[in-house]
């Protein structure tokens, strides 16, 4: 133990502890600088991706047809794309410091090899991706609803999705994983309502009500594109008649007019005094003086 002890005092005091620590101290300096050079480079390609696609938003919208919404999508995976890659060339130059550069590029082409088989399921989630853009399944700021999850998507990148839900979380799905996808923001809606009445209603005289409120519904509400349509009565249910109405509207507008259409038909069944059935309990009390 007094000889291993004596060697490393020894070591500790040579010129080569010296250079060992200068080496080290060099080493950790230039880490620190290669990653505050690339996070202004990453600071800095962002900005220019941003405003690339602002400045030139028209122009872009006559070489792709698209919109503002597909101005959105290929700007979130332009910055994806610049995110990954700036990473990436960070790694391989934070790895060139401790590593010989002609090491790291000859095991460059193994590491590749190695990947393309492990990530499968990387590649599959990067080629649906591309499909996802290009195809134009859905943009950034569409109503979406995947695998059950219904919101608002918040960003696409080449490795998942990005989609708010109406409770407020972020649910990332990878984009191999989507399977069904149901987009609520290219098309028009359908205000679906399914109106109770008691049997003993007039009928005539229900769907009279129900054309007149669909009539001022219509008038007042510019996202209603038609004017609603009372389809007459759609079940005998067990203590109620239902009557259904529709309506076709502007996309994303079909649950707010549904609530105020809803609204509209009880303020007039209440003037017209026509009864909406609801559950009442009947209780039978025995006498027991008999």
């Amino acid at each position: 133990m007094d000889v291993i002890f004596n060697r490393l005092e020894s070591f500790f005091k040579t010129e080569n502890f010296n250079e060992l620590l200068v080496e080290i101290g060099w080493k950790v300096i230039s880490v620190i600088l290669i990653i505050i050079i690339f996070s202004i480079v990453r600071r800095i390609g962002k900005n220019m991706i941003t405003k690339g696609f602002a400045v030139n938003l028209h122009r872009f919208q006559r070489v792709t047809g698209g919109s503002d919404r597909r101005k959105e999508t290929f700007e979130s995976l332009a910055l994806n794309i610049w995110r990954y890659f700036i990473n990436i060339v960070m790694i391989f130059s934070v790895l060139g410091i401790f590593i010989d550069p002609k090491v790291l590029l000859a095991g460059t082409g193994s590491l590749a090899l190695v990947v393309t088989f492990a990530a499968k399921s990387i590649l599959d989630d990067i080629a649906m991706g591309f499909f996802i853009v290009f195809e134009d399944l859905f943009a950034v700021g569409d109503f979406v609803e995947i695998d059950g999850n219904s919101g608002t998507v918040t960003e696409i990148g080449l490795r998942s999705v990005k989609i708010r839900v109406l409770t407020g979380e972020t649910v990332i799905i990878p984009n191999g994983n989507i399977q069904k996808v149901i987009n609520h923001s290219i098309s028009n809606g359908q205000a679906l309502l399914d109106i109770s009445v008691a049997y003993e209603a007039d009928l005539d005289r229900v769907i009279g009500v129900l054309e007149t409120v669909a009539a001022q519904a219509f008038e007042q509400d510019e996202h209603i594109i038609e004017m609603p349509k009372v389809l007459g009565v759609q079940e005998l249910a067990d203590s109620a008649v239902i009557v259904r109405m529709t309506a076709e509207v502007t996309p994303l507008e079909q649950w707010r007019i549904q609530r105020d259409l809803r609204r509209l038909i009880k303020l007039a069944f209440d003037r017209e005094k026509i009864e909406i059935p609801y559950s009442k309990m009947v209780v039978y009390q025995k006498d027991e003086r008999k």
